[in-house]
């Protein structure tokens, strides 16, 4: 027997939720998208909050709670934890709170948001549940910050059977609903989606373990932070308290550490290592470039001839030469690229009269054409030559060039993103533009390449798959969060993260989503993985939050 509020509700869903314009995400996801229930108005919409918090507090009272924590993910929650919180709670005492996707950039960069309570149960709500990766992100957050599981999730649409939402089950998580899709059947003609698809993305695919917490870190840093390199069952990064670690893979403990003792705005180590031989490379913001014994951390040299590092290294193997870009606090001097003797650290050459803004984009090194290129926040890619530092050419983006760059020595092109939303494609040999593939925001990681495709992260939240040959995009897969980390081929698989916590698993060829591994940070680097003897993956996961993750494929 339906309930004059459910009456209410149920008109508010066919009339104002149910939607069935056509938006820009089927362009975005590839996939036609022929009706929407978008809430978001709703949630503002005093009639539809009184008659949800009605069905919300008499199905908590049939369940028999007395006092809960009522919880949720922004943003759409949000309002609705908010009129929970002073609505008619029908005697029940409630504590209230709520999640943010990722930690706030300024102010107090807190990840819930309200008290938690210990022993009390938490009921999460939602305008809508499909997937249920929402509250699984939810859930995770709670479990890792505060050691506490959801007692249930309540939301005023299932789209779903209750046997698709197996982990809920499990964990014996309750699903309340006042609707599902099979009620609106007669009114719009929908039905329940089916419960199991075959392609759905696997979240079970590997088991999850949280090996360190390897610093405080910076939570203000919006950027990628030094990218974690794996040789020989060690893990060698910078962490934001100045710390360079050595990581037993196998262990997850700490072999050595290094200490770089000050940086600049908050910022200590950036770079990303490089390894050639015995020695381990990085820059730091004190200004110094450090050769660092890798089996002890014993420092072997440091070049010392820059304000601020934040650039990555890259190594001239078959020359014995190290380039890394620098940074100064100068008015007319703020960007450079120096190459260094790998074995003296010594400085070969220098050029600081050619970039005229910081440097951070880190320099990639063409042993095809013996040219060294490197970007700049002066929106430029310059060529150099290898051997003395003389510049070549110069292209000119109309956004910084933040990252890297990557090699193509089939069609003789170098590749890199930049921030005005372009993906460039320039000749080696005198840096005219061959194509610029669009996003619509910027690039702030490297592409990366397989065959005739490169395959590129962007701000906009998308994966893109780009044909050199045809100049056309093969595929692109939407995630939940910007992407800044550098995506990292292996096999047929492309794995990559994004700022919504998550790792996809995309198939090389057509970007479906293989599998998903849901964290509670972002993921702002390239992730590192060892195979063992069946090939089966260990892939080691670096988070924002300094969190070194280990995920074993089963």
């Amino acid at each position: 027997m339906t309930t004059s509020s459910q009456n209410i509700l149920h008109k508010i869903i066919v009339e104002n939720v149910y939607n069935e314009t056509i938006s820009d995400y089927n362009l975005v996801a590839d996939r036609s998208i022929k009706w929407v229930m978008d809430f978001k108005g709703q949630v503002v919409n005093k009639i539809f909050l009184e008659n949800y918090a009605i069905e919300f507090f008499k199905t908590m009272k049939e369940a028999g709670y007395t006092r809960i924590q009522i919880g949720g993910l922004e943003s759409t929650a949000i309002p609705i934890v908010g009129a929970l919180a002073i609505l008619d709670t029908d005697g029940i005492i409630c504590n209230s709170f709520y999640i943010r996707k990722s930690r706030k950039k300024s102010s107090l960069p807190n990840l819930i948001e309200g008290d938690i309570i210990k022993n009390i149960p938490i009921i999460l709500v939602d305008d809508l549940l499909n997937s249920g990766s929402s509250f699984n992100k939810s859930r995770i957050i709670l479990r890792e910050k505060h050691n506490i599981e959801i007692a249930g999730v309540f939301v005023a649409l299932r789209f779903r059977d209750r046997e698709y939402y197996k982990e809920f089950h499990e964990k014996s998580i309750k699903i309340w609903s006042t609707f599902e899709l099979d009620d609106f059947t007669k009114e719009l003609g929908l039905k329940n989606i089916e419960q199991i698809k075959k392609d759905a993305p696997r979240e079970d695919k590997y088991n999850i373990y949280k090996t360190n917490i390897l610093c405080k870190a910076n939570p203000y840093i919006v950027a990628p932070k030094s990218a974690p390199l794996i040789d020989k069952n060690r893990l060698y990064m910078g962490v934001d308290d100045g710390n360079f670690l050595c990581i037993d893979s196998s262990t997850s403990t700490v072999i050595w550490s290094f200490k770089v003792l000050f940086g600049a705005a908050g910022k200590i180590i950036l770079s990303s290592p490089a390894i050639y031989q015995d020695f381990v490379f990085f820059g730091a913001y004190d200004g110094i470039f450090y050769c660092l014994e890798k089996h002890t951390g014993r420092v072997i040299w440091t070049c010392i001839d820059a304000d601020w590092i934040g650039s990555s290294p890259c190594i001239n193997h078959k020359q014995g030469v190290i380039y890394i870009g620098l940074e100064f606090g100068l008015w007319r001097k703020k960007g450079g690229i120096i190459a260094i003797d790998i074995k003296t650290g010594k400085p070969l050459w220098k050029n600081y009269d050619t970039m005229r803004e910081y440097t951070h984009a880190s320099p990639a090194y063409s042993s095809k054409h013996n040219i060294v290129v490197c970007g700049s926040n002066d929106h430029s890619m310059r060529a150099y030559d290898a051997k003395d530092g003389t510049l070549l050419w110069e292209y000119k983006t109309n956004g910084e060039v933040k990252y890297s760059a990557i090699f193509d020595d089939t069609r003789d092109l170098v590749i890199f993103g930049s921030m005005d939303g372009g993906l460039y494609a320039l000749h080696m040999s005198d840096g005219s533009l061959y194509h610029r593939f669009e996003a619509r925001y910027g690039f702030y990681s490297n592409p990366v390449q397989s065959g005739g495709v490169i395959y590129a992260g962007s701000l906009d939240k998308i994966v893109y798959a780009y044909d050199l040959d045809s100049r056309e995009i093969v595929w692109k897969y939407e995630t939940s969060g910007r992407i800044y980390a550098t995506p990292l081929i292996d096999g047929e698989r492309l794995f990559i993260g994004s700022n919504d916590g998550r790792l996809y698993e995309l198939d090389l060829m057509t970007g479906r989503v293989c599998a998903t591994i849901q964290l509670s940070e972002r993921i702002v680097n390239r992730v590192q993985i060892e195979k063992n003897t069946t090939g089966k993956r260990t892939i080691y996961i670096a988070t924002h939050a300094c969190e070194l993750y280990k995920a074993i494929e089963l």
